[in-house]
């Protein structure tokens, strides 16, 4: 508990310090995985975080936290990425976006994990609904290489970005 309050914290001092106009933005929300597999399930229980340079093309960073517990056995994936971040409007109400993210998956079942290297490109877009805060929409296409098999995924989120 004291972890999670420390963490959501640190959010809110870097929103704070995020919030300042063309500078770095930083979202946070509610993520939903899809497996695309035959048989692959979902996992509904899902978190991210995403910090991006401030100007139309810029340098992101995302984390990702998913979990599915099914018959008391708890299966978690965590994903860090990082790439280009590309904006395609200078309006204030709607900026759409693209981004194109490498990095790493761990994946965690009953004490035993995995890590492997993939990546994900999205789109999505910030709605303005106040002065600094924006509605964040986006999917993500999801690739990760595991030992000669491919883990495919659908993220979709909903957040807010400061």
């Amino acid at each position: 508990m004291r972890k999670s309050l420390l963490m959501l914290a640190s959010f809110v001092c870097l929103a704070a310090t995020a919030s300042a106009q063309d500078g770095p933005k930083i979202s946070v929300g509610y993520a939903y995985l899809r497996y695309l597999e035959t048989g692959g399930g979902s996992a509904t229980v899902g978190a991210f975080v995403s910090l991006a340079g401030g100007g139309a093309t810029a340098l992101e960073l995302d984390g990702g936290y998913h979990r599915d517990t099914q018959a008391g056995s708890t299966f978690e994936t965590f994903t860090v990425t990082a790439g280009p971040r590309f904006g395609f409007s200078s309006r204030t109400n709607a900026a759409p976006f693209m981004h194109l993210l490498g990095g790493l998956r761990r994946d965690r079942f009953q004490g035993v994990s995995n890590t492997s290297w993939g990546g994900m490109a999205g789109l999505g877009i910030d709605v303005s609904t106040a002065a600094r805060v924006a509605l964040r929409l986006g999917a993500d296409f999801q690739i990760f290489f595991d030992h000669g098999e491919n883990v495919k995924t659908l993220r979709l989120g909903v957040g807010l970005t400061f």
